[in-house]
């Protein structure tokens, strides 16, 4: 009984240990940041053809909550997305779902923040200012998908 626990708890660790050495990138969707009063949590990234070959659409769905006392206004133009180089995607305004709305005290809302980017990219830095030409409130890793 206690080989085969030991064989068990082996064969385990390795695959466990293997499972790991495939992904060195990992993705901050789902994890909650902000400020005190208001939080941002990406939720889910998606690709969306464009116009040409050599772009795509990113589609990256939020949810926004507002923790405090009063109501605050958040929209698409407080993010912002950038490569490992620094260099920044701009905003995509022509989907009519795009996030820019008054978020009540206590609520909750759903979003998305669209992007033009290059085919090829396949991760980017995202981040959220409260004011636009501040420093940056939170940034998350994002993994894009194929």
């Amino acid at each position: 009984m206690k080989k085969i626990l030991m064989t068990l708890f082996a064969t385990l660790l390795i695959t466990t240990t293997l499972a790991g050495c495939g992904n060195t990138e990992s993705s901050d969707l789902n994890k909650a940041l902000g400020t005190k009063a208001i939080t941002v949590t990406p939720t889910k990234v998606t690709r969306e053809k464009a116009a040409s070959d050599r772009k795509v659409i990113l589609k990256v769905q939020v949810k926004v909550k507002n923790n405090s006392k009063k109501s605050m206004g958040i929209g698409s133009g407080n993010f912002q997305l950038k490569d490992d180089n620094g260099k920044a995607y701009d905003i995509y305004g022509m989907k009519s779902d795009n996030l820019g709305q008054e978020v009540m005290p206590g609520e909750s809302i759903k979003g998305n923040i669209y992007f033009e980017i290059p085919a090829d990219l396949e991760k980017g830095w995202m981040n959220y200012s409260v004011y636009l030409d501040q420093e940056p409130a939170a940034e998350w890793l994002l993994v894009f998908p194929k």
